[in-house]
């Protein structure tokens, strides 16, 4: 019988720091700074834009968005294109290099005051990469693999 009470003390204790802090996760995630550190908070893809220039600068260590971002010089000035984080949005993956043409297809947002183009078709003179679909949430790639590889690949299972 001790220790039946003593566990429930226990949990009871437990519970009650669990309750405790509840509001505090709650609150936090759902204050004003919870919408403007998300990376997009919704994508509408009839305020899609095409951007189009040569890449002025590679940026892969931008702290906002987090992501490789480019900086494309169009007709009308400098534009900021988040392409993503992770090993697909990487420049080498992409093959992207500073002096290159690049189409961009996207939607504009703003993060710390500034205008950020949230990037979802990247095309160079000789690939398409589709970044994110169609509702802005990224399309993770596998760096390394071929395109033939993946589409000659079997699926195992079944009986």
């Amino acid at each position: 019988m001790i220790r039946n009470s003593s566990a429930k003390f226990i949990l009871a204790i437990l519970g009650a720091v669990v309750a405790a802090a509840m509001p505090a996760v709650a609150q936090s995630a759902s204050g004003p700074d919870a919408a403007s550190s998300s990376m997009v908070r919704v994508y509408d893809i009839s305020k899609e834009i095409k951007v189009e220039g040569m890449i002025q600068k590679v940026v892969t260590d931008s702290a906002s968005p987090l992501g490789t971002h480019v900086l494309v010089q169009t007709a009308s000035g400098v534009v900021d294109a988040h392409l993503g984080s992770g090993a697909s949005a990487k420049p080498s993956y992409l093959g992207i290099a500073e002096g290159q043409n690049v189409t961009l297809v996207g939607m504009m947002e703003t993060f710390n005051d500034n205008p950020v183009l949230v990037t979802r078709l990247l095309t160079t003179s000789n690939r398409i990469f589709v970044l994110r679909n169609e509702h802005g949430i990224p399309v993770r790639g596998i760096p390394g693999r071929s395109t033939l590889a993946s589409q000659t690949q079997t699926q195992k299972g079944g009986l």
